[in-house]
């Protein structure tokens, strides 16, 4: 019998796999910020990534909370990511070399997507009521 996850449980591994992600990076800017002191470009390099993870934190957070801006954001962050590591494979430079690398950069997004495009027409809602601030309690 075959088993597919339910939306909900789709989009919360999906949330995971981009809090790893962005734990990942947030490491990344922190280790860069060393090399600051020589470098002024890896202070610039740094932050960008810090300020990268904290929004994707703050995305996955979002996707948990059901915020359908949030799937859309998430998509886009996701692709542009798998963009940019197909560029970086094509430059003679080497940035994809070994398991660790092709993990981060290729499989983590590619699984993120197939999560979120997997129940694309069950995209996540709000739980709770429609209206945030109305009161069971108080007639309208």
């Amino acid at each position: 019998m075959k088993q597919t996850p339910s939306t909900s449980s789709a989009f919360e591994i999906a949330g995971v796999l981009v809090v790893v992600q962005a734990s990942l990076s947030l490491v990344a800017g922190l280790s860069a910020l060393p090399f600051a002191i020589v470098e002024p470009g890896f202070r610039v390099l740094g932050v960008a990534t810090i300020a990268i993870a904290i929004g994707m934190y703050w995305l996955a957070r979002n996707l948990r909370r059901g915020r359908r801006w949030a799937w859309r954001w998430l998509v886009t962050v996701e692709v542009v990511s798998l963009a940019m590591t197909c560029l970086l494979a094509l430059l003679p430079i080497g940035a994809l070399r070994g398991p660790v690398p092709l993990l981060v950069n290729v499989a983590i997004p590619l699984s993120v997507l197939v999560l979120l495009a997997s129940r694309s027409g069950d995209r996540p809602t709000p739980a709770g009521p429609a209206h945030r601030w109305s009161d069971p309690g108080r007639a309208a």
